[in-house]
């Protein structure tokens, strides 16, 4: 007898192998989409020896004056805030101490021993006192060709945080200017009042127990009091306001 003849397989047409084309996406209601949040740009800072963010230390080296008393040079924004501290609570003599005292390390221990000190006094004026000092410091240089009012820039990476780096000297005034609007950050980790409380490694991640971060925050103030002084605003021409010689 022949062999039987298996039944062929049912083939599986081509149409049939075709893909379905891709598969719908769901989407997801609006309430529930997550907004994108860009990251904020952040200019931290700490000890005044560093080449790139010193300028902006209370410990940083200056030598300023206030107009008004002319005849009382600060060395740092260090020995402003202090001395000022002393003349708020009427201790003269801690006044005269706070000014003579070579270091700021020397200045800020002395702060503490002001006779009569209130910390409800103090706390009331205190961000007033350290904004005017840093004001002073980015504007009345005893001398504007000392070396600590004109930063070379580029050596050291120094280009006030928005890469605008060069072989050239600039005042501290423009590098905190240069900062734009970056927001200004003492990452100190001993520090929550004046600071954050935290180094910069750490910092970003930790930005839900930052501290008052007040420097960083009078900075900002002064920063923005320059910018609003260089475009006029004030009815001044450019650094007329400041002393720095008019341009022919």
């Amino acid at each position: 007898m022949p062999p039987k003849r298996s039944k062929p397989r049912h083939r599986v047409s081509e149409v049939s192998r075709a893909p379905k084309g891709p598969p719908k996406r769901r989407l997801l209601p609006t309430h529930k989409l997550k907004p994108t949040v860009s990251k904020p740009r952040i200019q931290y800072f700490w000890r005044e020896t560093d080449p790139v963010t010193g300028y902006l230390s209370q410990w940083y080296p200056c030598a300023f004056s206030d107009d008004k008393d002319p005849s009382i040079i600060y060395q740092t924004a260090e020995h402003y805030m202090m001395y000022q501290k002393a003349v708020l609570f009427s201790d003269p003599a801690a006044g005269a101490e706070i000014l003579a005292a070579p270091h700021p390390r020397q200045v800020k221990a002395l702060g503490r021993q002001i006779n009569g000190f209130s910390d409800a006094v103090w706390h009331a004026r205190r961000e007033e006192i350290v904004r005017r000092g840093n004001l002073l410091k980015f504007t009345r240089p005893v001398d504007v060709e000392d070396g600590w009012w004109k930063v070379r820039v580029g050596d050291e990476g120094n280009d006030g945080g928005d890469g605008e780096g060069g072989n050239e000297k600039v005042s501290i005034r423009e590098l905190l200017l240069r900062t734009g609007d970056r927001e200004i950050v003492e990452a100190s980790p001993r520090d929550r009042i004046w600071g954050i409380g935290f180094g910069a490694a750490r910092a970003g991640s930790m930005r839900k127990r930052w501290g008052l971060n007040l420097l960083g925050k009078a900075l900002m103030a002064v920063r923005e009091e320059l910018r609003k002084e260089a475009k006029g605003q004030d009815g001044t021409e450019k650094g007329e306001k400041y002393g720095e010689p008019k341009k022919e």
